[in-house]
């Protein structure tokens, strides 16, 4: 798929998501030997029993190999890193057992295959092929585990999730406007933290745009070959998340409720919180790595219509805010227990609720405004 330089709206935002999610958890790193995929002549089942073989055939490598190739090497095999991992040694898979998957395009054929994990760990193997001619070619290859949907991201899709969401939305609504519920009060406790934690707070913030700044213009240095490989990766990470089945049902509560879930409940509580409430040096040391290779892709991104840009501003804005705001709560612990002794560690640790609770509202907002945008229009 060849991308124009001027990506939507959409994208630009799918590109911010991937990149926190796909290239920062790369372990182990697969490098997908060879150029592109070519046809192949031959039976669809023909073509599908190559592919696994030459999958189960790739191996990890690593960063010191990685770091010899030039921008333009790598951003050719980047998409391998991420869409095509190979198996763990040892991974068996038994080509009699395959079966071809009922599927609405005739230029599409899946088949799966029964495999086992080293460990007898019973999993499925996935080939999707796609039609070039009179030719079939690979697109993806993989364990089917790590695509379909399960537990919550699963459940995320339901209606059920998108009414929850909406009540949820109510409640939300009810305590801001009710100025003596809880919510405010937390509210009002986080901006007196800020207050007294005011150059902290400035200066996280500022640091940290700078370094997604900095991404920028490091990915704005890369060859238009690298708008391909990014994308290639975005489509597979925001289909892992769920955020592509949210999306594409247009259903803006079920949209919202998946990139609140992703972005709030994941990256930031599980992430960012926990690692920043470590007195906050392992919260900075991640956010500065992370937040600069967000930045990359945006790099990428040549001029739009002025309505995409601005909204896509906002987003980053907002969602970017949220991020920083639990590093610096990381921040006012460290700084609490310094200047008060470990002491005072409960009365740091509560400065870091109130920014959760901060960054909360600013993702609940962000996750209403990203499926709004996206699925309605500008």
């Amino acid at each position: 798929m060849i991308l124009p330089r001027t990506l939507t709206a959409p994208r630009v935002r799918a590109l911010l998501r991937a990149l926190a999610f796909a290239l920062l958890s790369l372990a182990p790193l697969a490098l997908a030997q060879g150029q592109a995929v070519e046809p192949v002549a031959g039976s669809p089942e023909a073509v599908a029993d190559a592919a696994v073989r030459s999958w189960l055939e790739r191996v990890p490598v690593g960063f010191d190999q990685l770091s010899r190739l030039d921008a333009e090497q790598l951003c050719r095999e980047l998409p391998g890193l991420v869409t095509a991992p190979p198996p763990p040694p040892g991974t068996e898979v038994r080509f009699d057992d395959r079966v071809e998957r009922p599927v609405d395009d005739a230029d599409v054929k899946v088949f799966t295959y029964a495999a086992i994990r080293p460990g007898d760990q019973l999993d499925v193997v996935e080939v999707r092929l796609e039609r070039q001619g009179e030719d079939w070619r690979e697109a993806r290859v993989g364990f089917l585990s790590t695509t379909e949907l399960t537990g919550v991201r699963a459940w995320l899709q339901t209606p059920t999730a998108a009414w929850l969401f909406i009540a949820f939305t109510l409640l939300i609504v009810v305590l801001l406007i009710n100025p003596n519920s809880a919510l405010r009060r937390w509210l009002r406790a986080g901006r007196m933290a800020i207050a007294e934690h005011r150059r902290l707070v400035i200066g996280t913030i500022v640091v940290l745009f700078g370094l997604f700044g900095l991404g920028m213009v490091t990915g704005s240095t890369l060859p238009d070959s690298c708008d391909v490989a990014v994308m290639e990766i975005v489509e597979s990470a925001i289909t892992s998340l769920g955020a592509t089945a949210a999306y594409g049902s247009g259903d803006v509560a079920r949209a919202a409720a998946t990139t609140f879930y992703q972005n709030f409940v994941v990256v930031t509580l599980s992430v960012t919180f926990t690692l920043s409430a470590i007195l906050g040096v392992p919260g900075y040391l991640y956010a500065a790595a992370s937040f600069f290779v967000q930045g990359v892709p945006f790099g990428l991104v040549g001029s739009g219509p002025v309505t995409e840009l601005v909204a896509v501003v906002v987003l980053v804005l907002l969602e970017l805010t949220a991020y920083f705001i639990v590093v610096a709560g990381g921040g006012m612990l460290l700084s609490t227990v310094v200047k008060r002794g470990i002491g005072q560690l409960g009365a740091g640790f509560a400065n870091m609720l109130q920014m959760l609770t901060i960054a909360m509202l600013l993702l609940f907002a962000g996750a209403w405004y990203e499926a709004v945008v996206i699925i309605l229009g500008f």
